[in-house]
């Protein structure tokens, strides 16, 4: 398995914890913080209620939206690690405005969130910046993570191509 993929979606879950603490917060520091609007408002969780329908328990309901959106947190930061020949954080900052994009203008209108649901445009343009703070710092910290990587795996090739150049001399071990 190309372990360039693997560090790109064990860094996009990583990413995508960062994000669903910000989310977190914004709601904590409001006062909305609860299961109930964590099962019914995230957009994971409304993913899973369309899925399954509204019978599920809630901890299961919570944990598959978990891990759905764990998982295409790290399927997407797979994509980026596997299309950019070096992840910086423009890179990621770029990834997490095409997430913003594609889930304001595919997965809204099919969860019938946001401007698709016919809500009040205050609400909408809320909504919009929410999402922004979480889809960018999705894209921060992929695009940290990854140019920190990737600095440091370019630092170990370059030392050990320069410790086996051809001529350089080699150390001699007394007997």
């Amino acid at each position: 398995m190309n372990t360039r993929l693997v560090r790109g979606f064990v860094w996009g879950v990583v990413a995508t914890i960062a994000m669903t603490l910000v989310h977190i917060g914004i709601w904590a520091g409001e006062g909305r913080l609860t299961i109930h609007a964590m099962a019914t408002q995230m957009m994971p969780a409304i993913i899973i209620a369309k899925m399954f329908g509204p019978g599920l328990p809630v901890s299961t309901h919570l944990l598959l939206a978990a891990l759905i959106h764990l998982g295409y947190g790290g399927f997407w930061g797979a994509i980026l690690f596997a299309l950019a020949r070096r992840v910086t954080l423009w890179n990621g900052l770029a990834m997490g405005a095409f997430l913003y994009l594609g889930s304001h203008i595919f997965l809204s209108p099919l969860l019938a969130r946001g401007d698709a649901a016919g809500g009040p445009l205050r609400i909408a343009s809320w909504l919009s910046w929410f999402s922004i703070a979480t889809h960018f710092t999705y894209g921060a910290t992929l695009g940290l993570l990854g140019s920190w990587q990737d600095r440091a795996q370019r630092t170990r090739l370059e030392t050990e191509k320069s410790e086996l150049q051809v001529g350089s001399p080699r150390p001699v071990t007394p007997r």
